[in-house]
């Protein structure tokens, strides 16, 4: 059986502080491949967007 483990706060910088842990990771990447800032927001606004509609 799988053990699933959240990531607290204080793991979490100002950009994936209120996103799930999967959009964490994909907000991580996108950093780590030289995306913008800029871009990695809007990304962070539109997750947050979604999860507000489920």
């Amino acid at each position: 059986m799988a053990i699933r483990t959240q990531l607290s706060n204080k793991d979490r910088d100002e950009l994936t502080k209120d996103v799930d842990d999967l959009d964490k990771v994909y907000l991580e990447q996108m950093r780590d491949q030289g995306i913008d800032e800029e871009l990695l927001e809007q990304f962070k606004d539109l997750t947050l967007q979604m999860k507000d509609y489920d």
